[in-house]
C-alpha cells in the first residue's frame, strides 16, 4: 500500500503470524486471553509501552506471508487471532480503546513480497479519514 497520500501515525511490524481460524471464540473466553496476554508480552518487549493516538484511527492490518504460505480469502485476514493482537495494542497504550469512537475503520490485506520477514504482520495506523469507503 502506497502511504506516501496518507496520513501515516505509525507503522509497526510484529513477530506474530495470524491465523484464520477462530479459535478461543466460546463462551470459555481462557485461551484468548491467554493469548492477548502473551501478545501484550511480546509487544512490550518489542517496542515498550506506548502513547495513547490523539486522533481517532484507521488500521491496516498486513499479513506479510512467510516460505510456503498461500493467500486466504480476503474475509479471512481480520478473522483468527486479530481481535487478540488490537486487544494487546490497547493494553500497550497505542489506543486509548478499539471501540468505534477511537477505530473508525479496520482492513486486512496479505503480502506476498518480502516472504523473508514473515510471517509477521505490519499494521499500520492512519489518521482517520484518510482511507475513504463508499
Amino acid at each position: 500500500m502506497n502511504t506516501e497520500n496518507h496520513m501515516l501515525l505509525k507503522k509497526i511490524t510484529l513477530p506474530i503470524a495470524l491465523t484464520n481460524n477462530n479459535a478461543g471464540r466460546t463462551q470459555h473466553f481462557g485461551r484468548s486471553a491467554s493469548q492477548r496476554k502473551k501478545y501484550e508480552r511480546l509487544i512490550r518487549k518489542e517496542l515498550g509501552q506506548q502513547k495513547p493516538f490523539d486522533v481517532p484511527v484507521q488500521i491496516v492490518v498486513i499479513r506479510v506471508l512467510g516460505k510456503n504460505q498461500r493467500l486466504w480469502d480476503y474475509s479471512s485476514v481480520l478473522r483468527g487471532n486479530w481481535k487478540e493482537i488490537e486487544d494487546a495494542l490497547v493494553a500497550c497504550g497505542f489506543l486509548h480503546d478499539d471501540g468505534p469512537l477511537y477505530v473508525k475503520l479496520v482492513v486486512g490485506v496479505q503480502k506476498t513480497q518480502e516472504r523473508e520477514r514473515g510471517p509477521c504482520v505490519d499494521v499500520m495506523f492512519l489518521k482517520s479519514g484518510t482511507l475513504e469507503v463508499v
